[in-house]
């Protein structure tokens, strides 16, 4: 038994209230330390860098160039952060918002809830969620989604198997007894998301074909070249030439039905992601491909900063401070990041994630993903990358799954709940 309160971090509306800072938004960064089965054996998580997470989270004005930013999304959300205490210790968190754009494109009164994080206690997780639900009624939601950080466009779904296999870059993960709260909640499930994980070994069968199709393409009259198709990567010389031509294709590409939990991003938004990634991208790893000059498709991956994370972190255990300012949480995201700028110079990564990657409608089937494959292992074992993940994959996406099922395998599945009020 204990004593339970649910304490409000703070709310923001766009244009119009504020009781947010950056203080209650590191109290609300920090309570999954407080998760007893995050120091078990069996987990596998990977905390985040506090820096990048408070920004992600950040509807306020307050900024310091190159360490906090505003997250645009807020333009068009409003949000209120929660956190459970038990006998005066993080217990557990969540945030609840609304986000209009979304509501608009999908025709809804939706509310959304992400980053729900609880000991293992029924009670907590109880008023957590009837929290959430409570602020989704308030504002006229008639439908509660999620979880979210913030849509499709980002990390979305509950993971509900592949706990013992560590997260990519941007891949979410809970712990495992979160399932049966939203189950006994009354959630039901939406729809599924999967990471498809491929090695060395799993994939050579069928990149060995793949390698033997290319290499006959190449010398054939019939090859890409001659269709006045051309893979390039990208130039960070001009890179806010290359973020404009990825961002050209991403919102026709991907806000499409195969996509649930889709939402257009804006330029503020899509500009603020395109600059995160490119802080721990690799030219080799990002491709835009043209017919006659015209960008038709993109493959957006990145070497996989949670080994990074995970080396320093697993050395170096601690409790950060729930306070904004504090050295030694600064000081472990610094060191953490120099760690990271130095394997991008040496290219030294074991795993990669492939983020984004997507062909115009009218040029789907035509191979230019299976080439696209092929470019990325090609470039990654130079590089001695051994394994990679290909996610988030929408169940229902049946254009992309079916190929990588080739040559990977599940590794994770994320699921998305709802609730109607």
């Amino acid at each position: 038994m204990g004593k339970i309160t649910i304490k409000e971090l703070g709310e923001y509306r766009p244009g119009s209230f504020n009781s947010l800072n950056l203080n209650r938004l590191k109290e609300f960064v920090t309570v999954p330390y407080y998760i007893d089965w995050y120091k078990s054996k069996e987990s596998n998580k990977i905390f985040p860098i506090f820096l990048q997470e408070l920004s992600d989270l950040n509807p306020t004005s307050f900024h310091i160039p190159g360490f906090i930013t505003r997250n645009p999304f807020f333009d068009h959300s409003r949000i209120k952060y929660f956190a459970a205490y038990k006998n005066g210790i993080p217990a557990g968190r969540i945030m609840a918002f609304i986000d209009y754009n979304y509501n608009k494109e999908h025709k809804g009164n939706f509310g959304w809830f992400g980053l729900f994080e609880s000991i293992q206690d029924k009670e907590v997780a109880d008023k957590l969620i009837s929290a959430a639900l409570e602020y989704h009624r308030e504002n006229s939601a008639d439908q509660t989604i999620g979880p979210g950080k913030f849509n499709a466009g980002g990390e979305i779904g509950l993971l509900v198997d592949g706990f013992d296999k560590k997260p990519y870059f941007m891949e979410p993960y809970n712990a495992p007894y979160y399932q049966d709260f939203f189950e006994g909640y009354g959630f039901v499930k939406e729809n599924d998301w999967y990471s498809i994980h491929t090695d060395t070994t799993i994939s050579k069968d069928y990149m060995d074909r793949v390698d033997s199709i290319m290499k006959k393409l190449e010398n054939s009259h019939r090859n890409a070249g001659s269709k006045g198709i051309n893979y390039r990567n990208v130039d960070f010389k001009v890179m806010k030439k290359e973020i404009q031509i990825i961002k050209e294709l991403y919102n026709p590409i991907w806000a499409s039905i195969n996509h649930p939990q889709q939402v257009r991003m804006t330029d503020g938004e899509f500009n603020v992601l395109a600059e995160g990634i490119k802080a721990v991208a690799l030219e080799e790893l990002i491709f835009i491909v043209e017919k006659d000059k015209e960008p038709i498709g993109v493959s957006v991956n990145v070497p996989d900063i949670n080994e990074v994370i995970h080396e320093y972190d697993k050395d170096r255990p601690a409790l950060p401070s729930n306070r904004f300012f504090s050295l030694k949480d600064l000081r472990r995201d610094l060191n953490i990041f120099n760690r990271i700028q130095k394997r991008l110079k040496q290219k030294k990564f074991s795993r990669v994630r492939i983020l984004i990657l997507g062909v115009k409608k009218e040029y789907r089937k035509a191979g230019i993903d299976l080439k696209l494959y092929y470019l990325i292992k090609k470039n990654s074992i130079k590089m001695g990358i051994t394994s990679g993940s290909a996610s988030q994959l929408a169940d229902i996406n049946l254009d992309i799954i079916n190929p990588i099922f080739k040559f990977g395998k599940v590794a994770h599945t994320w699921r998305v709940y709802s609730l109607k009020s």
